[in-house]
């Protein structure tokens, strides 16, 4: 039972990890093209911002998506 609850966990860490990241690249990406921040000062900040958040985010959500996986998969 707990090596499921850990490959689970394991699983919805990957997927978030994919789905963080790739909104988070979106969304700087966006930002470069519109051309937001002026200098490279300012894009360097926005750019460890988005780390920060990221490593913020993905446990906490992985959680969520290792509930709806358990859901899914019952």
């Amino acid at each position: 039972m707990l090596l499921q609850l850990f490959s689970l966990y394991f699983e919805s860490l990957i997927i978030t990890a994919l789905l963080v990241g790739a909104f988070l690249g979106i969304w700087t990406g966006l930002r470069l093209l519109s051309r937001v921040d002026k200098t490279p000062k300012a894009r360097q900040a926005h750019f460890y911002d988005m780390i920060m958040i990221g490593i913020l985010v993905i446990p906490v959500l992985s959680f969520a998506v290792m509930s709806l996986l358990l859901v899914f998969k019952a």
